[in-house]
């Protein structure tokens, strides 16, 4: 907790504020103390407890902290006070309540009701900023801006969080931050550090002049090393996409504009790992013209760098791919002399041609592995650290170099290696065969699974023991394909994955696509630690805005797999993409989805569908998919659209059984089902998870006028019907019930389920059942001796025509039951003495 600078307090408000700290402090055990912190706040007299501006200041922070009512009449006092003492409001104050917004974003709406917004406040604003240094403005407006434009979500429930005043005071620090910076001519650059690393806001319209002016001045005044600075600065913080790529141009040109001053191979491959890691495609010419400049200045470090941050930008400088792929072909691939130089320069070209040549590198692979069979040299833990990670990369794992890579692993000391070794070692040995058990698998695990002193001081405190997004799929993929055993049982890997899982929750810095991705392995390996999923799927749902068409496909996929039963998640899922506008793709796979998972409720609550103006374009799968998910309402509506009659009427031939059996069930019956129904029975039966049991009922109520139909329909559908529960095998009832007549089909396929169920049902469920096959004459002694069974312990007050169908139902079966009613508890009966009787 942050305590007050009781210094600076005045003897009037010290007591006071000691008395609420401690209040605070003893809330962490016990709630119920904020409860009296607000009560005391409430009966303060505020006149005679406060008497300088940093007891008022006090006073709000400890408000925010006890989460006092916002607008109330203790927040009018402060406010009047310090109206009252605006010409002691000095920069300091600011300053203070700055950081104090900083530490407490929630705070915001609270500072700015009662200080920001205020006149006084509005009128002497730049006579306030201009005795604060340029890092001190910056700091105060950052703040601000943060705390109320860039986090809405913190306070949608305030009333002025979008007021007017708000964006009148953010215009305001706005215009004074830019008549600051162009006044500052020495500290432009040293301003523009500061806009990137306090994270300032540079979209909408109010800071279209500060954007310009900060970027303007990035491009012109910031040296080579304060453009690495920056970029490093923007991949910890991490902007929106938007704001990334105005820095990201920005520093583009800087960087170009730099040319002539002499910069750096250092400072341009910096620039570049910096765009790949924020997945930046957008190169400008000129500085891909700079790096091919640089090219032959390069140490190897520095082209492998570049080379593995191409990886990272699919398609991006076609130009710098070409260069880089010739300076490392045209070398001496194959010398006369097999040295151990040849063999380590080999082994470089090698990790630098796998992300951008494949082909090229898979070359040279087979090389090296003839150059070290005629050798014979071990090796160091440098090559085998190349080598495993060339390996990953072209997915290509020769036995022998797999095997050297191996023996060094063991060989070598603990000291050697890192967990992302590990995982790349396991990776490539489970491509090559090895058994879970094996001693190389055991040793990489540990050395997994180990939490040493020597990676904290390789990868840096804040990273200790936590896997990069590509080690995390490498090492998943690898228990995927390990023979003889499932490495995730050990508890210490749960760990890993935990901690990598976490840093991926807490940074947000991976795609979706990853994040699907790692969901579909997490999946496939059938873990039973629904923590790690349930991260993921947290992930997901953050990054839901920024979803292509493909990765809603790829989700829908992975959460059937999954059998996820998060209706948060997905029903956030439906918001998102009614508000987004779907194409016919995303629909199908949403609504399969819906379907798989039970969640068609939702669907049909949903807006997706007002979107659809015309099913012109559609395929009749898409179609047929969407239309069978819909309410009876929107089904109707649907079929309405332009385009729907080309589809309805698709030849029966030219479907494949699920679209044949999906469209026969929205049509609402008519002959052209029943048509269809004689082109089902001469397809393959249907999988229990190909439909639905609510498409099968659409589809049989609309056939029931024609016997064989019903058949046909029974038939194609019996795995999905032999897997109902007692509520739907009621529904099949209901439908069947209005039938002039059932097909003996109907009986054999539904029997099943009744046998199954005819135990567990409901007394009245199974005499209803029971009537049916007696009315039919269906005997089948199995189905009939368990429904009569249970139908025989009905009620005593049960109707005669129970009676019937059970008699009826004993002639049948050829058993005679004597019926057995349930008994009633004999009510006690009450004996009344009286007292004279005594």
């Amino acid at each position: 907790m942050r305590r007050t600078l009781l210094s600076w307090v005045s003897g009037s408000w010290r007591p006071h504020a000691e008395f609420i700290q401690s209040l605070i402090a003893r809330s962490a055990r016990e709630p119920r103390e904020l409860q009296q912190a607000r009560t005391y706040l409430h009966e303060l007299k505020v006149e005679q407890s406060v008497e300088e501006v940093d007891d008022v200041t006090d006073l709000l922070y400890f408000m925010h902290r006890v989460s006092y009512p916002a607008e109330s009449h203790l927040e009018s006092k402060a406010g009047e006070f310090l109206a009252s003492c605006a010409s002691s409001v000095c920069g300091h104050h600011i300053l203070g309540i700055s950081r104090r917004m900083q530490e407490e974003p929630n705070s915001g709406p609270l500072w700015s009701r009662v200080i920001f917004e205020r006149a006084w406040f509005i009128d002497g604003v730049s006579t306030i900023l201009e005795k604060l240094t340029l890092e001190e403005h910056l700091s105060v407006c950052g703040a601000y801006w943060q705390s109320m434009l860039m986090r809405p979500h913190l306070h949608h429930s305030c009333r002025h969080s979008t007021s007017g005043s708000v964006m009148s005071v953010a215009t305001k620090l706005a215009a004074l931050t830019v008549q600051r910076i162009e006044a500052s001519e020495a500290e432009r650059a040293a301003s523009v550090c500061l806009c990137a690393k306090l994270g300032i806001l540079l979209q909408g319209e109010i800071f279209a002049d500060l954007r310009a002016a900060v970027l303007s001045h990035a491009r012109a005044e910031l040296s080579a090393e304060q453009v690495l600075e920056v970029a490093e600065t923007l991949t910890i913080r991490r902007f929106t996409g938007v704001a990334e790529a105005d820095w990201l141009g920005a520093l583009q040109d800087a960087t170009c504009f730099q040319r002539s001053r002499g910069v750096r191979s250092s400072h341009a491959v910096g620039l570049l790992r910096s765009m790949a890691l924020l997945q930046y495609r957008s190169l400008s010419k000129g500085f891909e013209d700079l790096l091919l400049c640089l090219l032959p200045s390069m140490s190897q470090e520095e082209v492998f760098v570049c080379c593995d941050s191409l990886s990272s930008l699919s398609c991006a400088a076609p130009e710098l791919r070409t260069g880089l792929q010739r300076m490392l072909c045209d070398a001496d691939s194959k010398g006369p002399v097999k040295t151990a130089q040849w063999i380590g320069t080999a082994l470089w070209r090698l990790s630098c041609l796998s992300p951008i040549a494949p082909l090229e590198a898979r070359k040279l692979l087979s090389h090296v592995e003839e150059d070290l069979k005629d050798t014979g040299r071990a090796l160091s833990p440098d090559e085998t650290k190349g080598l495993i990670r060339s390996m990953r990369k072209l997915h290509l794992f020769p036995p022998t170099v797999v095997s050297l890579c191996k023996s060094s692993y063991l060989e070598n000391s603990l000291q050697s290696f890192n967990q992302h070794d590990a995982v790349y070692m396991m990776y490539a040995a489970a491509h090559t065969g090895e058994k879970a058990n094996s001693p190389l698998m055991k040793e990489a695990l540990n050395r997994l699974t180990a939490a040493r002193k020597f990676d904290r001081r390789q990868m840096g405190c804040s990273q200790a023991n936590v896997l990069s997004i590509d080690a995390l799929e490498a090492m998943l993929c690898a228990f995927q394909v390990v023979q003889g055993g499932q490495l995730l049982d050990d508890q210490r890997v749960y760990a890993v994955l935990r901690n990598a899982l976490e840093r991926l929750w807490s940074e947000r810095n991976s795609s979706p696509t990853t994040i699907i991705n790692l969901l579909r392995q997490l999946g496939q390996l059938n873990i039973s630690d629904t923590s790690l999923l349930s991260a993921l799927l947290t992930a997901v749902s953050r990054s839901l805005t920024s979803l292509t068409p493909e990765n809603v496909e790829e989700l829908c996929r992975v959460l059937v797999a999954l059998k996820s039963r998060d209706a948060l998640m997905f029903r956030a899922l439906l918001r998102h993409l009614a508000q987004s506008r779907p194409d016919n793709k995303s629909l199908a796979s949403v609504a399969t989805a819906a379907r798989k998972l039970k969640f068609v409720q939702y669907f049909q609550q949903s807006d997706l569908l007002q979107h659809i103006t015309s099913l012109e374009g559609w395929g009749t799968s898409d179609a047929v998919l969407v239309a069978s998910t819909c309410s009876v309402g929107q089904r109707t509506r649907l079929l309405a659209l332009p385009g729907a009659q080309p589809l309805l009427e698709t030849r029966a031939e030219d479907l494949s059984t699920i679209d044949l059996f999906l469209l026969m069930s929205i049509l609402g019956g008519g002959k052209r089902a029943i048509t269809m129904a004689s082109v089902l029975s001469t397809r393959q039966p249907l999988t229990a998870t190909d439909v639905e049991v609510e498409d099968v009922l659409r589809a049989v109520a609309g056939v029931l006028d024609d016997k064989n139909a019903v058949a046909a329909v029974c038939r194609s559908a019996a795995a999905t019907l032999q897997t109902v529960d007692e509520t739907m095998l009621m529904q099949i009832l209901e439908t069947v019930t209005p039938a002039a007549d059932l097909p003996n089909a109907f009986f054999r396929v539904v029997g099943k389920s009744v046998l199954r169920l005819a135990s567990s049902m409901t007394v009245d469920n199974a005499l209803r059942w029971l009537d049916l096959y007696v009315r039919y004459q269906i005997r089948d002694d199995s189905i009939g001796k368990a429904l009569l069974m249970k139908a025989r312990t009905r009620s005593s007050h049960c109707a005669g025509v129970a009676d019937k169908t059970i008699n009826r139902a004993s002639e049948m079966y050829g058993r005679s039951y004597a019926l057995q009613c349930k008994l009633k508890k004999p009510k006690e009966r009450l004996e009344w003495y009286s007292y004279n009787s005594c």
